[in-house]
């Protein structure tokens, strides 16, 4: 797969199949878009081509103090467009001067000049350009005007609930970590860092590895015990893991931290993936650390037969 980060040095490609988003999460829908943009493009031979802009757009036009949190890192949405068959990506930086480009020219500078783009396919309801002013109609009468077809890829739902990157955020954020599963077509992770903590879990009998989000741009679930799969050096562990600010210990600082069973190395500095499987139970405070040993000795038996 071809990754370009500099559209200004974008070779004048003749033929290619073209879609245009952000793609957060790269949920199931997007991938739709992107099995029909490839079986379109092998048919009519033209080079399959996703534009894609970083940072996410949401990040730069909302001047208030909302703070978007992503599903994916430009790097996990490479992987999985790749994963897609995809044979070419131009990421676009996106900036306050590039919010301003018309969708006209938008069309006419990037798509047509740039890239000979002879086929589109775009999602439901895909808006673009300045103000979102281009969408499917004014996008088929440019298609008319410079020799290339538009197709609209129908809403993607899933037991009647359409599919976005937002329902899915909002899912994680509420602990929903199968449901954001089965939008995504894969289990939700982050990558961290493994950092120092107080070793009060090994004191405990639960010694964990304390972790530090590497992209502070990604959702975090909700507070809360999770059954996880860890991958360090390319191996698959198995693993339960707490967010939360350990109210038995009366901690005032949110941790993420997670126990992987059957493993004892110490492993700081390093970088592992977390993959969320199911949520186990809330946070709790608990009379003594005794009673909280006997919850998670249950909590690890559930989470050892995930």
């Amino acid at each position: 797969m071809i990754v370009l980060k500099d559209p200004d040095k974008i070779s004048s490609y003749k033929n290619t199949a073209v879609t245009v988003g952000s793609f957060d999460g790269v949920h199931l829908g997007h991938q739709k878009i992107f099995s029909n943009l490839q079986e379109s493009a092998v048919r009519h031979e033209l080079k399959s081509t996703i534009v894609t802009f970083d940072p996410h757009p949401r990040k730069i036009l909302n001047t208030s103090n909302f703070d978007l949190k992503l599903l994916t890192s430009l790097d996990e949405k490479l992987d999985v467009f790749e994963k897609n068959a995809i044979q070419q990506v131009v990421i676009i930086p996106f900036t306050q001067d590039f919010s301003r480009i018309t969708y006209l020219d938008f069309v006419k500078n990037y798509l047509v000049e740039k890239l000979k783009v002879r086929l589109m396919v775009i999602g439901h309801d895909h808006h673009f350009g300045r103000d979102r002013e281009g969408g499917i109609n004014k996008l088929i009468n440019l298609g008319t005007k410079y020799g290339f077809t538009v197709t609209e890829i129908p809403a993607y739902t899933i037991n009647g609930e359409t599919l976005s990157s937002t329902l899915i955020r909002n899912e994680i954020e509420s602990g929903n970590v199968e449901k954001a599963a089965n939008f995504l077509g894969r289990y939700y992770n982050i990558s961290a860092k493994v950092i120092r903590g107080d070793g009060r879990g090994k004191n405990i009998g639960y010694p964990t590895a304390n972790l530090e989000v590497v992209n502070s741009d990604k959702v975090v679930p909700k507070r809360g015990v999770y059954a996880v799969e860890v991958l360090l050096q390319g191996k698959e562990y198995k693993g339960m893991m707490n967010i939360g600010y350990r109210p038995t210990f009366n901690y005032d600082r949110l941790t993420l931290e997670v126990h992987i069973f059957n493993f004892n190395a110490e492993i700081y500095g390093q970088l592992l993936s977390i993959y969320f499987k199911k949520f186990i139970r809330d946070e709790n405070k608990f009379p003594s650390v005794k009673e909280l040993i006997l919850q998670l000795d249950k909590d690890k038996e559930i989470c050892q037969k995930l």
